[in-house]
């Protein structure tokens, strides 16, 4: 249940990033086309507005766009130039394709004579490809800032001086090998240290958790962290995400923002041939 909740949350988050992006979106086409009608004005000519807003259309593209561009690249790490080169090129090229064939569709439909599509190709790259490729230059710098900044947000995590854990609920204290913990999750406004046959609730926030906690245990998801001794493998779930499969069969879902560094400190404790 805490698993759905969260994904609602999220897929919550994502919608209102994509009316953020098209909120933005109408104040430009809105801009832009006050831009046409002064235009007029200075040449003295006739303003329509119905054929200024369909050269708009270039500019709605963008949050369908960056919004699948985003998930897109949320699933995977650009690590060379030439796979940001190409994460820039390929929607600029998709926004090309779709603005003069959207702009003929448009004009068949409510002129009598439709604009070509070849004809708004070449208008559209005589005007328009310094602004994409701006725009999503700027768009892909920015997501790359976010990933490498979201490590340095996580808590640091101090050697720990013992292998053993005071838990505490209530008036009742215990104390736990740090070895029988598999994992440790967020049960607001508690964290859950789960063990073999049982399970602890303890009055702390996941962060401060973490901070008590020894290399073998990293996280996994914001509200997750596992011990990595207690790991057996993982299995992708195509979508970016993973679950890993503990040594009690527990399956524990490894979010696509931690597989990376879950996959460094796996790679680091297998056995060598």
């Amino acid at each position: 249940m805490i698993n759905i909740i969260k994904q609602h949350t999220r897929l919550s988050d994502e919608v209102r990033l994509f009316i953020l992006f098209l909120f933005v979106t109408l104040e430009i086409v809105s801009l832009a086309i006050f831009q046409d009608y002064l235009h007029s004005i200075r040449y003295g000519r006739s303003f329509y507005f119905h054929e200024s807003l369909l050269f708009k259309t270039f500019w709605f593209y963008f949050p369908p766009i960056l919004f699948v561009l985003r998930r897109e690249l949320k699933k995977r790490q650009l690590k060379t130039i030439s796979q940001i080169c190409l994460a820039v090129i390929i929607p600029a090229l998709a926004h090309l394709i779709l603005v003069p064939i959207t702009v003929w569709c448009l004009s068949s439909i409510f002129r009598e004579q439709s604009y070509g599509i070849i004809k708004t190709l070449t208008f559209t790259l005589s005007n328009d490809l310094v602004k994409l490729l701006l725009i999503y230059s700027a768009f892909i710098g920015w997501l790359q800032y976010l990933a490498y900044k979201r490590p340095s947000e996580e808590p640091v995590k101090q050697p720990s001086s013992t292998q053993f854990l005071m838990v505490s609920s209530g008036k009742n204290s215990t104390r736990l090998d740090l070895s029988d913990i598999l994992y440790i999750k967020a049960a607001t406004p508690y964290v859950a240290i789960q063990l073999t046959d049982k399970e602890y609730l303890h009055s702390e926030s996941l962060k401060s958790m973490a901070t008590k906690l020894d290399h073998r245990f990293i996280r996994v998801h914001r509200s997750t962290i596992v011990n990595m001794d207690k790991v057996l493998s993982y299995k992708s779930r195509l979508n970016g995400d993973y679950d890993l499969v503990l040594q009690d069969d527990t399956e524990i879902r490894l979010s696509r923002n931690y597989v990376n560094d879950f996959r460094r400190c796996y790679d680091s404790i297998q056995p060598t041939a």
